[in-house]
């Protein structure tokens, strides 16, 4: 009797929390099809807010990025699932070197620096980041395009470790931006499409934002049986 309730206790606290949203990518005309993912809400992140408009009242959190929950949560889950490599494509420099000067950064774990400003590239991963992602306009540094008209499970440059910096500094043409952007955030597609499919996309994608925002319970760690893993499909770490 005891075990019997025991169990439905454990049962009823599993239904009341709620898990993780991974986005599946079925459409092979979709660059990331065959991927799955985690994104978060890119129009309630005050980061992405700010990069999208400079001149939005939105204050971004600069404090106690040492211990960024949204972070603490990815590491968490490579944790859980050694077996897989997640990839996490971030802007978020401050967050990054904060973080992971004070926590140990898991082995399976890659980080791309996605560099905000067209047509200037970096050409070298730097501090805790292993791959740069550029963007640059249709004509420029065409030699130099290793991502552009390639579909992610066709390339695998940024899911796996390499020490050639051909594999570790990527560029991709930008996608149809505003002329006088001068920073891919001022075009984000993110928003575009969130806000256009607003009632399919932001309940899932604002839930990830509510979740990853508090430390998941051991039960809502999602086990990946992938080989291969995003983070930030759409939103940027939350602070």
């Amino acid at each position: 009797m005891v075990n019997l309730i025991n169990n439905l206790n454990k049962n009823k606290i599993i239904n009341n929390l709620q898990e993780i949203h991974i986005s599946q990518f079925k459409d092979k005309n979709n660059k990331m099809f065959g991927f799955k993912a985690i994104g978060t809400n890119t129009t309630s992140n005050n980061f992405c807010l700010k990069m999208y408009n400079p001149k939005s009242k939105a204050k971004v959190n600069k404090t106690n990025l040492e211990d960024n929950i949204n972070l603490m949560n990815y590491v968490k889950i490579c944790n859980f699932n050694k077996w897989c490599n997640f990839t996490l494509w971030t802007k978020r420099k401050d967050i990054i070197n904060k973080f992971f000067d004070k926590h140990q950064k898991p082995d399976n774990l890659i980080i791309v620096y996605s560099n905000p400003i067209i047509d200037k590239p970096i050409y070298e991963a730097f501090g805790y980041f292993d791959k740069v992602f550029n963007n640059v306009t249709e004509d420029n540094l065409k030699d130099l395009q290793n991502c552009t008209g390639q579909r992610c499970i066709d390339c695998l440059r940024c899911y796996n470790k390499s020490d050639d910096i051909k594999d570790n500094i990527i560029f991709e043409k930008t996608k149809k931006q505003k002329k006088d952007s001068k920073n891919i955030c001022e075009s984000c597609y993110s928003h575009r499409s969130i806000n256009y499919r607003h009632h399919t996309m932001k309940p899932p994608l604002q839930r990830n934002s509510d979740l990853l925002t508090k430390e998941l319970k051991e039960i809502q760690i999602p086990k990946i049986i992938d080989r291969f893993f995003r983070f930030n499909h759409h939103g940027e770490l939350i602070s």
